[in-house]
């Protein structure tokens, strides 16, 4: 009972994994039977080839929904292939993104090649290479390099590019077509614009205030996604490479009373609020200034260490405590990583919570290395 008074902690911290919702993480993971509710799926490989109830967060290097989903879709991963339709937004950035179905809601995508043979009612598009084949339902507004449009626009269409604008034979839209790119598109005789082609051209190529504020809102999605991958692969790389101490870590926070819990957070608290000190005091003396820099170095990396060992805690506890299972893999620390990030988005709660978590993983971490040091039979007994 005592080992899982953390996943007891994440889940209130989380109300939806603990009304209806599923979470599944593996390498390679297959979901063939229908999910009823809202589903949370990562892993190296994801194909989702039942139909989803909810709404679906996934992640992964490879993303194929071969099955709908009745409510949003959020997803990020190396290759992301949408075959069937979502009843509601979706979200999505990846290198590689193919969206082949209907999009109910808004279409959000940022990637390097987006390939949409869909539509949606909404379309906002970031990428280096982006094709829209088929035409959508209500307003576009692309900001790409090699921009390519073909089929029948209901709305109107916006289009920055930073190389060129194509227009496919017989595309008709039937707002107006506004675009800004180094030189002017190309019409051909079957293209139809009903409401008027208007070309900002090579000379107005920088973005207005309100383009700006786009790019900005682009650009920080995909560096949350971007930072939610990286974080979640290193997560599982320390549980993977270095199973042993992962796991004695693991063990000394988790296994144990909640007094040991708080006493390992005390010790890292401890930790993370006197080591600045000490480095500002020896950037006083000359002599400590090569000192201060080494420990300044060591004291960020066990910043990072223990941010990650977090997660790794996190995705233990869960396992632990939702799927009974003992032990720690780089699936659990891949699914401990990912919830981890989504709880710091939750104002002051889930930042308390990662920060008391981390504090945790950073004493653990700085008492198995003093017991190593000082060549102790076992770490630090706190």
């Amino acid at each position: 009972m005592k080992r899982r008074l953390l996943a007891l902690a994440l889940l209130l911290v989380i109300p939806g994994i603990t009304l209806a919702s599923t979470v599944r993480t593996d390498r390679t993971l297959v979901i063939s039977e229908p999910i009823a509710d809202n589903a949370y799926l990562t892993g190296t490989d994801v194909n989702v080839s039942a139909p989803i109830g909810g709404d679906l967060l996934a992640a992964g290097g490879t993303l194929t929904l071969s099955a709908a989903v009745s409510g949003d879709a959020t997803l990020a991963g190396g290759t992301i292939d949408l075959k069937r339709p979502v009843a509601g937004d979706v979200r999505a950035a990846g290198g590689r993104i193919i969206i082949e179905d209907t999009v109910g809601g808004d279409l959000i995508l940022a990637g390097g090649s987006v390939v949409v043979t869909g539509t949606a009612s909404s379309t906002r598009i970031a990428g280096a290479s982006v094709r829209l084949e088929n035409g959508a339902t209500g307003p576009v507004v692309i900001y790409g390099g090699d921009v390519y449009l073909a089929g029948e626009y209901l709305g109107d269409v916006e289009v920055v590019a930073s190389e060129r604008l194509t227009l496919g034979e017989g595309t008709r839209i039937h707002g107006v077509l506004k675009y800004n790119a180094p030189q002017q598109a190309g019409v051909p005789a079957s293209t139809a614009v009903d409401g008027g082609v208007v070309y900002t051209g090579a000379s107005a190529y920088l973005p207005t205030v309100e383009e700006a504020k786009r790019f900005a809102i682009a650009g920080a999605g995909v560096f949350f996604v971007a930072s939610v991958i990286a974080a979640v692969i290193a997560a599982g790389l320390l549980a993977g490479l270095f199973p042993r101490f992962t796991s004695r870590v693991t063990e000394r926070v988790l296994a144990r009373s909640p007094r040991r819990f708080v006493l390992f957070a005390l010790l890292g608290f401890a930790v993370t609020v006197a080591t600045p000190a000490l480095i500002i005091l020896l950037l006083i003396s000359f002599v400590g200034t090569v000192v201060a820099v080494l420990l300044l170095l060591a004291y960020l990396s066990l910043l990072l260490v223990g941010y990650l060992y977090a997660g790794i805690l996190a995705g233990a506890a869960l396992m632990r405590g939702l799927f009974k299972r003992q032990g720690v893999s780089w699936r659990g620390a891949v699914l401990g990583m990912f919830v981890l990030y989504l709880v710091g988005i939750i104002p002051v709660v889930g930042k308390v919570f990662v920060l008391v978590l981390s504090a945790a993983a950073i004493g653990a971490i700085v008492a198995i290395a003093y017991g190593f040091a000082f060549s102790r039979a076992d770490e630090v007994e706190l």
